[in-house]
């Protein structure tokens, strides 16, 4: 719309500056034209460089996640490092054990790692421009930004049995337990910090010690990954 306008007020200005005799009327027609040409083209420049007329909107996603390895006894959500500092991040994820490993985008996301007792799930908070109502849409609306990216937030709410590993780390935790005396010393250790927590806490019931032994083997796995 806002091109047709500025095609509109450009034909008036220069036909109103060339066919109008009266030269008094002939310039103030290419003034105002000449001024409203300007106005349109700030409007235009604001628009794509400031995203006037437009407003952050959330679009909120919840997905439910499985674990990207086959075996369900140890369950995982690797994460690939990008760089020499290791900040940055790209996680592996999957929706379904049938679905395909999807990744996270780095570019304008970040991502959180929320332990929880719940299933495995992923919420993911999409932030885009939008227009503010039909007026601006209608005037803009032909630039083509609407829906342009802003920041993503993914949100992976991992269980307490899930490990949370790089892909190298991965790969070293599969090796070592290729080797029996090390599921023997996982299991070991699990079992001697679960005895010792229960001799403080008797009282605990049995699906408290479900999620605190799941608790263990995850640290037990994790440190094996080292």
């Amino acid at each position: 719309m806002i091109i047709v306008l500025l095609v509109v007020i450009t034909l008036i200005t220069y036909f109103g500056g060339v066919y109008v005799r009266n030269r008094h009327t002939s310039n103030w027609i290419r003034v105002i034209g000449d001024v409203l040409i300007v106005g349109v083209l700030a409007l235009m420049v604001a628009n794509d460089t400031y995203h006037f007329g437009m407003q952050p909107k959330t679009q909120t996603s919840t997905m439910a996640m499985t674990s990207v390895n086959r075996s369900s006894k140890m369950p995982m959500l690797l994460y690939q490092s990008l760089g020499t500092s290791g900040k940055n991040k790209v996680y592996l994820y999957k929706t379904s054990s049938t679905a395909k490993v999807q990744h996270t985008n780095p570019e304008q996301t970040s991502d959180q790692i929320i332990r929880t007792n719940a299933q495995a799930r992923l919420v993911s908070q999409k932030k885009v421009w939008s227009y503010k109502n039909g007026f601006y849409r209608t005037l803009f609306g032909i630039s083509g930004n609407e829906g342009e990216h802003i920041q993503t937030t993914n949100k992976f709410f991992v269980p307490q049995n899930w490990a949370i590993l790089s892909t190298k780390q991965a790969k070293k935790l599969a090796r070592n337990l290729r080797n029996p005396q090390m599921q023997k010393q996982l299991t070991q250790q699990v079992q001697h910090k679960l005895l010792v927590t229960l001799q403080k806490q008797p009282t605990m019931t049995k699906a408290q010690q479900r999620v605190l032994a799941a608790k263990y083997q995850r640290q037990a796995v994790e440190k094996l990954a080292q």
